[in-house]
């Protein structure tokens, strides 16, 4: 299931793309191969496109917001762009290079982003990495040098110059520190996302963030917002090749990106964890000693609550996309799910 939104017509996609395309290049373009990635993310709509452009080859990724309604209230493709472009251009992240950004919609009925398609390989996220695909098949030395080397770039990203980059405005709005403000976006996105639905465990976790938030909050970083290794692509030396999905990126407290990967992961690990992957305390000090600074560890707990909020709000509106999309047949996802599951653990 590449979205949960309803897919474009790919063929309709493919004609006005090259028509597009031959446009901007000023040469004839053949479509060799027109592709949804295996496993791709459930929000936006990915094709990976191999054209000959003229005499030249090129390998490009094509990226759409969703057709109809999405997971996210709007998806800004423009944003995205320019934290890409950015990062591409000054920083020693790996990225995708952009190739160009598409603000007028006329040619595919959306604006698009299409970037170049990174060699490498991604691991998998249905079944997960862990406990099937290359990844859970690798060495243990391997599945090491891959956990250590995600850690080390996600503070990389932490360690940013985002003031400097221009990109301000990632940053929510509103009064407030950036905890106030994270925490007040996620409470009316869940608003949104539960339409009639009280969707209670998650409102009540929210609503403890709100009450428990840490005292003190670290210097701002560029937050990558969806911290997760199935959206990075790997090298065959498990290095990073580039780092995908940036469309939950804003700015705040690392502690923010590192609680959302702790929740996740700690979900994902219920069945197990890779023989090969650090422990969670190794974990923590090779970030630490990564992210050049101390983190806020007595406040760890409050940001992977966070995390788990989050998670849970976004299944909220998850479950009553399958259902309107008729994939379930109740909307028990709004209520009960694998992140309230974890909500109850972490807040018992």
């Amino acid at each position: 299931m590449p979205t949960i939104a309803t897919p474009r017509d790919p063929h309709e996609v493919r004609g006005g793309f090259t028509r597009w395309l031959a446009a901007r290049e000023g040469a004839d373009v053949e479509i060799t191969s027109f592709t949804t990635p295996l496993g791709g993310g459930m929000s936006s709509e990915t094709f990976l496109v191999h054209a000959s452009v003229g005499a030249a080859r090129a390998r490009l990724v094509l990226r759409l917001p969703p057709s109809g309604e999405g997971l996210f209230p709007s998806y800004d493709l423009a944003a995205q762009a320019r934290v890409l472009e950015a990062l591409h251009r000054s920083t020693e992240v790996p990225v995708p290079r952009v190739e160009a950004y598409e603000p007028d919609p006329a040619p595919l009925g959306a604006p698009f982003l299409v970037m170049q398609e990174v060699d490498g390989r991604v691991p998998t996220d249905r079944p997960s990495y862990l406990h099937g695909g290359w990844v859970h098949d690798a060495s243990g030395a391997e599945q090491e040098r891959l956990h250590r080397s995600f850690l080390a770039t996600v503070a990389t990203i932490h360690r940013v110059d985002w003031a400097g980059l221009a990109l301000d405005d990632l940053a929510r709005s509103g009064p407030g520190t950036a905890l106030v403000r994270e925490v007040a976006w996620w409470e009316s996105y869940l608003g949104w996302a539960a339409r009639n639905e009280p969707a209670t465990a998650t409102r009540d976790a929210l609503a403890w963030c709100a009450a428990h938030r840490p005292a003190t909050e670290a210097a701002p970083s560029l937050l990558w917002g969806d911290v997760r290794v199935p959206n990075v692509v790997f090298g065959a030396d498990f290095e990073p090749r580039a780092v995908l999905d940036w469309e939950m990126a804003t700015i705040g407290p690392a502690e923010v990106d590192l609680g959302w990967y702790l929740a996740i992961h700690r979900m994902s690990a219920a069945r197990g964890d890779l023989p090969g992957f650090l422990e969670r305390g190794q974990a923590l000090d090779w970030y630490e000693a990564s992210l050049g600074r101390e983190l806020a560890h007595d406040d760890l707990h409050w940001y992977e609550v966070l995390g788990a909020a989050r998670s849970a709000a976004i299944m909220v509106r998850m479950g009553n996309l399958l259902h309107d999309l008729g994939v379930v047949e109740d909307r028990s996802l709004v209520e009960r799910n694998p992140c309230t599951a974890l909500l109850d653990e972490l807040l018992r």
